[in-house]
């Protein structure tokens, strides 16, 4: 029965160590610098054919907002896996939320 409760506690604290470092890992990924452009670049990029806005605000904010930038493309942010792949390498993209 002791051994049990052993190896229980081993097996806890190995998820646990495993998920403090998936933590860590993300950390520093959402750490990475973005380069941000301003409202007047945005303007100007908008008439350019590889450039891709893409709205990732939630469905909720984005049905209730009056402002959308015309053409862009609401992609839910958690969803990334799924439609990432879809818009080509060569394309600038931009990313908003308001």
């Amino acid at each position: 029965m002791i051994k049990r409760h052993s190896v229980a506690a081993a097996g806890l604290i190995i998820v646990l160590l495993a998920g403090i470092l998936l933590c860590r890992t993300a950390a520093s990924a959402a750490s990475i610098e973005v380069p941000r452009i301003s409202i007047e670049r945005t303007k100007q990029m908008l008439a350019d054919p590889d450039v891709v806005i893409i709205d990732v605000r939630t469905a909720k904010n984005w049905w209730r907002s009056p402002s959308k930038i015309e053409n862009a493309v609401r992609e839910e942010l958690g969803s990334l896996e799924r439609w990432a792949k879809k818009y080509p390498k060569d394309k600038t993209l931009i990313f908003y939320c308001t």
